[in-house]
């Protein structure tokens, strides 16, 4: 029997590690696994997570994925500010109209063209390889970037830079979802988003040191322009080290490995001073944590490859996957269409209406504005297990329309009494300090959305869900680059009243098709959109994909 060849562990000690002879898989009798769910089986850590070396190791090498997000937040700031950089304007002969606008969209085009072919490669060649892939190509494309002769080749290096970015941004999110111990999947997968800033407020203090210290010199926007192929070389350092997702190991029927994994990582910071049964409802050990997630992709896995839900047309076939599909689409344009997209690229026009035209004054105040996105998305991304994703959700968009609708009305001030707002430093503080309030509220709604958009489709459509995600964002970005100006300078304080209405229907949205999915396991998920038991999660599915085995060993 299996039961009798696999020693429960007595401790992290008994951990081998993956480069030694991995252990056999063997699934064992599942009938002890009726009635269960994943949290009856997960430790309550009494210690921080740190303190467990191999739950420490698991997240450090999990930064080869959440380092994605910097890439993207460095460029965006980076451009912005090399056009106050003097020797970028003369190199590049003082671009503006389209040819300034190709060299910021470049990348975007980049993203967008090859998005479609990448949820193939990671159901082909696993979450690790793209990633490294994707991360190679944007440190070539920087360092062509940082060495251009030409407008020409400055353009192609950024398309190229958008393309290793859709890559590894497609599998970044996989391999921390698919990953992460179960009780910190949301916090992990959660604190993707405050890289974004996080690389915005590198790429502006480097851009800034650069400009001043080498003003006359082409490197001053060179040395920028090269650094953003620094945080890719760390991700292709880290990923060769990273674990494989076990649950696309199961898919291409390498159990042991995935087997090993889970042991590796997950089994070893279960302790028996860990075990309270007051809290988990029983007395698991490690390797029965480690057999029940086995067990649930097992039987995902099998589930989803008898109702081939690899395809597109999957998303159509039936309510529960057409709510999903709802929520992938809508989620992305929602953070897009939330009045966000203001603050990020036309930053300038909003402080100059409320009189606000010093460069060193946008600079403090966009600096500003950085550092408040960051703290609320660190805040947002680690408490998240704790507060749950649909009362996040609600509560980031309620307080972002209450804050829109004062913000609005202290714009039309503004423009009514121009005169009087400027020389009023009561009332131009308080709109800053809204304009604060409402990046704040916007990034705790922000790291929330990769999280449950990856969480909530089944793994077969997984890699197509990061795809689609991409494609919609980028999308709506560039309308967004198109309507925006044009509808601030002809509408003004009324085009922020028309953010509210928008806030007001998200708001309604969240509410009404937004579940919450935490404190579940990821394959038990299903149970929210689908008409499934909780024993269908484990036992009758798994058969499927243990048929292979010898009964006899079993």
């Amino acid at each position: 029997m299996a039961q009798e060849r696999i020693a429960l562990l007595d401790d992290v000690d008994d951990i081998r590690p993956v480069t030694a002879p991995a252990p056999v898989y063997h699934p064992g009798d599942l009938s002890r696994f009726h009635g269960c769910v994943l949290q009856d089986f997960v430790p309550l850590l009494q210690r921080p997570w740190y303190t467990y070396p191999r739950l420490f190791e698991l997240n450090a090498l999990l930064l080869s994925a959440m380092l994605t997000q910097i890439t993207c937040g460095f460029d965006g700031s980076m451009l912005n500010s090399l056009q106050s950089v003097p020797a970028w304007r003369a190199f590049f002969d003082e671009p503006s109209g389209a040819r300034l606008a190709l060299m910021g969209n470049a990348m975007i085009f980049g993203v967008i063209a090859f998005t479609p072919v990448f949820p193939y490669l990671c159901e082909r060649y696993g979450r690790r390889l793209p990633i490294f892939g994707g991360c190679a190509f944007v440190a070539l494309g920087s360092l062509a970037q940082g060495l251009a002769g030409s407008y020409r080749t400055f353009v192609v290096a950024r398309f190229f830079i958008g393309v290793g970015l859709s890559l590894s941004s497609t599998a970044s999110p996989l391999l921390i979802v698919e990953c992460a111990y179960p009780s910190q999947r949301g916090t992990m997968t959660s604190l993707i988003e405050p890289a974004w800033p996080l690389g915005s407020f590198f790429a502006a203090i480097t851009t800034a040191l650069t400009a001043v210290a080498l003003s006359s010199s082409n490197w001053s926007w060179r040395i920028p322009s090269l650094m953003q192929g620094l945080f890719p070389l760390v991700q292709c350092l880290l990923v060769l080290y990273a674990p494989e997702s076990p649950r696309w190991l199961v898919s291409k029927d390498r159990y042991d490995e995935a087997y090993a994994i889970l042991r590796r990582y997950h089994g070893s910071v279960y302790d028996a001073d860990l075990i309270d049964d007051a809290t988990t409802g029983t007395a698991a050990a490690a390797e029965d944590l480690v057999q029940f997630e086995m067990a649930e992709i097992c039987a995902a896995l099998a589930a989803e490859q008898t109702a081939n839900l690899s395809r597109w047309r999957q998303f159509f076939e039936t309510g529960g996957m057409r709510h999903r599909f709802f929520i992938v689409v809508v989620l992305s344009v929602m953070l897009q269409f939330s009045g966000m997209s203001i603050l990020s690229y036309y930053l300038p026009l909003v402080l100059a209406s409320m009189g606000v035209t010093s460069p060193n004054t946008q600079l403090m105040i966009n600096l500003g504005a950085t550092i408040v996105s960051i703290g609320t998305s660190v805040i947002s991304g680690l408490t998240v297990e704790r507060v749950g994703r649909r009362p996040g959700f609600l509560f980031g968009f309620i307080t972002m329309l209450l804050t829109m609708e004062f913000w609005t009305f202290l714009t039309a001030l503004a423009e009514r009494f121009p005169v009087k707002f400027t020389h009023s430093g009561f009332l131009l503080t308080l709109n800053i300090a809204v304009m604060y309030l409402f990046q704040a509220f916007y990034h705790i709604v922000a790291p929330l959305a990769p999280t449950y958009m990856v969480e909530v489709v089944p793994y077969s459509l997984r890699s197509k869900t990061t795809m689609l995600t991409q494609l919609v964002q980028n999308l709506t970005i560039m309308l967004n680059n198109f309507i925006n100006p044009i509808a601030l300078a002809a509408l003004r304080w009324r085009y922020y009243a028309l953010y509210c209405g928008v806030l007001a229907t998200w708001t309604v949205v969240a509410y009404q098709w937004f579940p919450e999915t935490g404190g579940k396991g990821l394959e038990e998920i299903a149970q929210i959109f689908d008409d499934i038991d909780v024993d269908d999660l484990t036992v009758p599915h798994s058969g499927q994909l243990f048929k292979d085995f010898d009964n006899d060993e079993l």
